[in-house]
């Protein structure tokens, strides 16, 4: 459920530090249902990796305009010490300008409406971005971290899992003009991580 990326980053966490309730994709995958109880459990992902790196048993019984969702699963602090949670969230609505209702999630740290709820190494529980003062992984990256970001983002969309440079090969039932276009972005992206690392070790004093 949502992505998780990979490696440290100075500061506070970033959202992506850690696991992340995305609200509108739950509802758009028909895990939570309005008008329905459902029960199942949520996994993630490592978006780069494709590895397994969190799941959470979950129950929801949401009603025409409001609801609640509960959580069960371990998770540990930074001392090691393990923790069984099982708690519920609630969910609330607001009118659209255009007919219709939004759905929010119900922070339980702060009160507040928020469309994502998070859960940063060491913590318990899942809550808001502000509840937990996270930073956005965007606002720590350099250029060149950025070029590598956009280049695996696009290797994995078409089911590639090789590092920069490695061939990929069109996915079965692509048109060739889909995946020729596609293959030139990524070559684009690819040029600049290049582009940066030759820059990087010229700047060590380096001969490439």
């Amino acid at each position: 459920m949502g992505g998780y990326g990979s490696g440290r980053w100075g500061g506070r966490p970033t959202t992506d530090d850690g696991l992340t309730l995305d609200l509108p994709r739950l509802l758009k995958q028909r895990s939570l249902v309005p008008g329905l109880a459902l029960a199942g459990s949520l996994t993630w992902t490592n978006t780069r990796t494709g590895a397994h790196v969190g799941s959470v048993g979950y129950g929801s019984d949401l009603g025409a305009d409001c609801g609640r969702m509960r959580l069960n699963y371990t998770t540990s602090r930074r001392d090691g010490d393990k923790h069984d949670l099982n708690y519920w969230i609630g969910l609330e609505t607001t009118s659209q300008p255009f007919g219709g209702r939004r759905w929010w999630f119900v922070c339980p740290k702060l009160g507040t409406r928020a469309t994502k709820l998070y859960l940063p190494p060491g913590a318990l529980t899942f809550a808001s971005r502000k509840a937990y003062r996270l930073g956005y992984r965007s606002q720590r990256e350099t250029a060149h971290d950025r070029a590598i970001s956009q280049a695996f983002k696009l290797r994995h969309r078409l089911g590639a899992s090789g590092g920069i440079g490695d061939p990929i090969f069109k996915p079965k039932g692509m048109r060739w003009a889909t995946f020729e276009r596609e293959l030139d972005r990524i070559c684009d992206a690819e040029a600049i991580c290049d582009a940066n690392l030759v820059a990087f070790a010229r700047k060590l004093g380096l001969r490439v």
